[in-house]
This record gives structure tokens, sequence and C-alpha cells, in this order.
């Protein structure tokens, strides 16, 4: 602190003599010292079924001479199992390989340590470094090489797959791009299938019970829980250190789900190190600070849909439904109204995906798509209509606050009633039908979030022409009386628009 001080004065202090100071004898060399590479974890012990991944992957890496590398990318939301089915592929066939490398593929740092880990085990130089266990890799065979974690972008891992046609690849991430590593060769990670849920399940609370009353319960926990591993080795996790039956924790679900699916001391016996909100958490974190960089447009449409798509039905969400909304509003801007409060009031441009003339702007839309996507936040089937996990959208409305789920419901209503055209086109019948289920879906969360709902005359309307051409009367009739009675009340019973309501009602 003193040295090379001079001609100075301290006023008011005193000395104390500090002893046994501990200096390393070479700082920078503590500095660059490599941790030993870790032992390869095991599976969950509770690991089930999946049966249909561990043979796809037997298969792909099945040992033929001069068969060249083989390279496949499991890809698919958090918490949906990735990590472990490759550790149990090891686990079950690891012997086909001479050497089994685990990469922790999370960022380029994770990777240069692993590769120097490597490089320092088997002596790879004076020096070790990713370079000298990258090229050791390429003068080798039959290796097998997991990239887990691999969700910073195709960029970061591709830079590091060893040269030559030696070895075997395996990739795990949330983003399909990785694909691009692997020949196109894919294969996606889905929800387990209802009985091996349950199997899961038990086997995680520790429940040796075969009784019809627990299979019911379990049955009906998979099903809320939506067959997503993590979440459902959490769960069986909270039920064995509690103590608590199935149908209790079934309960405390539906009053406490965020608290439960965020509560990481329960994590299960698979010890992610993430919650079940955790996991997705991280993914919605990381696009919001892109949102906030340079490059934030595509990252900010997606935070936008992210929002909308968590008040509609968790299927079949068209990119149609903007793509007419933007049109229709347009065309609609001028309008002469009866006076009643109109829905599009509630929409913007950038909810609407509009660009500064005005139009429907495809390229903004589907990059936010896109960021979706490569989290596996969204799934599609390429003809532009999107899938979301239900419990994800479950996170997403948990995860707002109150007030800001309020005006996302009512964006996500407003966009529904205004995707609509009043004129009886032929292509009515299917777009209709494409609606329906998203405006139940959001009249279920509008009624929890939505405290003060206000009326709006256009979503009325439009809402009960959309089930009277998909034949739903009940759905139709309950439209048309809240649209009758709020006519009569405000603008009274003689009013072209009232009588026009009756007339539809009648």
């Amino acid at each position: 602190m003193f040295q090379s001080a001079q001609d100075f004065t301290i006023t008011g202090g005193n000395f104390t003599a500090i002893t046994n100071i501990y200096i390393p004898p070479d700082a920078s060399s503590t500095l660059d010292q490599i941790p030993p590479l870790p032992s390869l974890q095991s599976s969950s012990s509770f690991f089930t079924g999946r049966d249909t991944y561990l043979q796809a992957l037997k298969d792909c890496f099945s040992l033929k001479l001069d068969s060249g590398r083989k390279s496949l990318l499991l890809y698919g939301m958090g918490g949906i199992g990735k990590t472990q089915i490759c550790l149990e592929f090891i686990k079950r066939y690891g012997k086909k390989f001479s050497d089994i490398f685990w990469i922790d593929a999370s960022s380029v740092h994770s990777i240069d340590l692993c590769l120097r880990q490597i490089a320092q085990k088997h002596e790879l130089g004076s020096t070790p470094s990713a370079a000298s266990a990258l090229e050791w890799f390429s003068d080798r065979n039959d290796w097998l090489m997991v990239f887990d974690n691999a969700d910073g972008g195709y960029e970061v891992v591709e830079k590091f797959v060893p040269a030559g046609n030696g070895g075997n690849i395996l990739i795990t991430s949330r983003d399909k791009a990785l694909a691009r590593i692997t020949s196109g060769i894919h294969l996606e990670v889905t929800e387990m299938g209802e009985k091996e849920a349950i199997v899961l399940l038990l086997k995680s609370a520790m429940i040796d019970d075969n009784s019809v009353n627990v299979a019911i319960a379990a049955q009906k926990l998979v099903a809320v829980l939506g067959c997503i591993p993590l979440a459902i080795d959490q769960a069986g996790g909270y039920v064995q250190s509690c103590g608590c039956g199935l149908d209790y924790y079934l309960e405390l679900f539906i009053k406490h789900r965020a608290k439960l699916m965020s509560d990481k001391k329960f994590r299960g016996a698979s010890l992610y190190n993430y919650s079940t909100y955790g996991t997705w958490e991280i993914s919605i974190e990381e696009i919001k600070r892109r949102a906030e960089g340079e490059n934030s447009c595509a990252a900010q449409s997606a935070l936008i849909l992210h929002n909308i798509f968590a008040f509609l039905h968790h299927d079949n969400i068209s990119g149609e439904i903007f793509e007419n909304a933007a049109m229709n509003f347009m065309e609609r801007k001028n309008e002469i109204t009866n006076g009643l409060p109109q829905s599009i009031s509630f929409l913007d441009p950038q909810t609407l995906f509009l660009d500064e003339d005005g139009n429907w702007d495809a390229p903004q839309f589907l990059a936010g798509i896109k960021v979706l996507l490569s989290f596996s936040l969204i799934r599609n089937n390429f003809e532009m209509l999107y899938f979301v996990h239900p419990l994800i959208q479950t996170w997403s409305r948990d995860r707002i606050l109150v007030a800001n789920a309020s005006d996302c419901c009512q964006k996500s209503r407003s966009l529904l009633a205004c995707s609509l055209n009043l004129s009886y086109q032929e292509d009515n019948y299917r777009f209709c039908t494409l609606l329906a289920p998203h405006i139940k879906t959001n009249d279920e969360h509008a009624a929890q979030w939505i405290s003060d709902a206000q009326y709006y005359d256009d979503q009325n309307e439009r809402f009960a022409l959309v089930f009277d051409r998909v034949a739903d009367w009940s759905q139709t009739e309950k439209w048309l009386s809240n649209m009758l009675n709020q006519r009569e009340t405000k603008l009274g019973p003689l009013h072209p628009s009232t009588l026009t309501s009756m007339g539809n009602l009648a």
C-alpha cells in the first residue's frame, strides 16, 4: 500500500502489526492452474422409459468400419430430459467407444476449459490447450464427444469440433439450428408418454403402492405437469422429502404452482442445477438481454409474441392471425363506429408487427418466432402454425406481474378480434375454426386476469360471428346476448345497432 510513497502525513490513526501473511510462490501460475477433468456424471437412478430415443442413438452411433464420423443433435425445451437420455445412452452402450468426453457447451469459456482439461489429463504438450486437444482428437477414432447444453448458438460449438472424419459427435441443445453442425441429423425430444411419466413419478416419490387411488392421483398429477421429466422428478422429490401424498401435492400445486415449480430445494434425483421454472427463466433472461443490446429487434419481437402466446390456446397458433389483424387494423383505423368502445384501441403497430408504412412486417414477425424456436419455447410445423407447451404457457403467465398480465391478456383478445373480417368470405369458416379454441381459452384467462372487464363492441360482434360460423350455438348466444344488453343500456332500444343485435339473436 505504501510502496514508493513519500512526504505523506497520517493524523489520528493507529498502526496494527499484521502477521501470517500468505503470498503464493507464483501468483500467475496459480491463476492459470487448470482443475482436473471431473468424472462423468451418472444418469438419474430413477431414469425411466425414453426407449425410442435410446434406440435412435444406438442406431446412429453403431460402429461400422470405414463409415466415417457420425453426428447427431438432440434438441428440445429445457427440462425435457436431453442430458439424461445421453447419460443413459452412455451407461448402456458406452463400451462401444474407445473414449467418452463430456463437454459443458454452455459457453466458449466452458468448452475451452473442458478441452484444456482433456489436454492436461492426456499430457498433450507442456501447456495444455484446446488446440492441442482438438489436434489429438483428429488423429483418433471411435471416441464419443458430447457437447451438452449448447444453447449459445451453433457458432459457439462449431469452432471446437475436431477436424477429420473420425469419432462421434452428440450435441444437446434447445436450438434446432445446431443441426448445421451434425449435417442436418437431428432428433427432437418431446414430452414423456403418460405411462412412463407415471412410472417416473412413483419412482421419484418412492411410492410402492399399486392401488387404484394412487394410480388415479398419479395420472392427474403428470397431466398438470405436462409429462415434462424435470417437473415430474421435481414433484416426486417434494413428495418424498415432505412425506405427503400425491393428492395433497396436487392440491398444493393448484394453489402454489409458481412457488413449487421455482423451488430448487426439491430438484429431484437428476441433480439438475435449476428448477422447472428456473430452466425456462434462463431462456427468457437471455432474450431480455438481447432485447437491450444493439441488434435488439428480433428479441423484442420474441418477447411480444411470448406474452401474447401465453393467453391463447397452446396449439395451432397461426401467423395468419397476426397478419390478418395487421391488415384489418389499417383498414379500420378511420372507420365510423356506433360510439361504443372498440378493442382495436388496445392494439399498436409494435404488437401487430407493422412497418413504418403500415404494412405487415412478416420478416420481423418471423425473426421473433426464430428466437423463440431457438430456445425451444415454441414448436412449429412449417406452416406458420405454432405450439407452446401448456406448462410453459402457465409459467409465462405466472411470471408476469398482475397489472401487466391483464394488459397482455387484453392485447391477445383484441388481436383475435381484429384478425377477423366481418364479411362472409368462403375462407371464413376455415379461419373461424382456427380462431374458436383461442377465443375460448383467452376468455377463461380473462375471467382470472381482467378484473374490471371493459366492454368492447367490435370484440363481442366478431366473437359471436366466429362461433356462429362453427355452429357453437351456446357460445354464439353468450356473445350476442352480452352485446344486446350493452347496446340496449348504452345506445337505447331503438338504436340501429341494438335492433341489429335483436335480429341476430332472434
